[in-house]
């Protein structure tokens, strides 16, 4: 082989890796933008994953407890340095998501977090919370809104990560310590449940089960 046919080989080598590299590039930067191409070519599909949402809430509603084992647990104290109002923190994936109180959870939903009709709440936990948002969101959001507001994150938690909520200038600590992707809610008698999409337009969703600690 000579200089020219070794030349030619080398240089052949070279733009077959630089095609996988420009193509590894583009997946990359396609990643995190293809939520806000996808909804802003197709709007309605933030529509139907709102639905979905909603939906396997409610069909899986008649498998809860009736009957709930009392639990004693101490209120927190009022915190006058945290925010007034309702809202959902998990440190570890860097969530700080407003807590909607409505049954029109669409509006909830724009917000961040709807936290779901005849359930509990940390004052009245006799039956679980239930926390519902957006994994992609909406077009008009950036990454950042999105990281901050939407359980986007949410499959990077596992067992042990941390959730507050904070109520009313009072914080109720939760830990996950199960989780599973699946059509509805398979554990009742977790304190606090979280969820959200896993696919676009999937009825998949992810669910994480946390206790309070404190």
């Amino acid at each position: 082989m000579n200089k020219k046919e070794k030349y030619q080989k080398f240089l052949k080598i070279y733009q077959t890796l630089g095609f996988i590299l420009i193509f590894i590039t583009i997946v990359l930067i396609a990643i995190p933008t293809a939520p806000y191409v996808w909804y802003r070519i197709n709007p309605k599909a933030v529509e139907k994953d709102e639905e979905k949402i909603v939906q396997n809430v409610v069909e899986a509603k008649e498998e809860i407890p009736q009957e709930p084992e009392p639990v004693e647990e101490k209120i927190p104290p009022i915190n006058p340095n945290l925010p007034e109002g309702y809202f959902v923190v998990i440190e570890e994936i860097g969530v700080n998501s407003p807590i909607t109180i409505t049954k029109d959870y669409r509006k909830a939903l724009t917000k961040g977090t709807w936290i779901v009709n005849d359930f509990g709440t940390p004052e009245n936990d006799d039956l679980p919370i239930i926390l519902a948002a957006h994994r992609f969101g909406y077009s008009s959001w950036g990454t950042k809104k999105r990281n901050l507001i939407s359980f986007y994150n949410l499959p990077k938690t596992g067992v042990g990560t941390k959730v507050s909520i904070y109520w009313n200038q009072r914080e109720y600590i939760y830990e996950i310590y199960d989780g599973n992707v699946g059509t509805y809610i398979t554990d009742y008698n977790a304190d606090l449940i979280l969820y959200t999409c896993k696919y676009y337009n999937s009825p998949e969703r992810i669910f994480r089960y946390a206790k309070r600690v404190n």
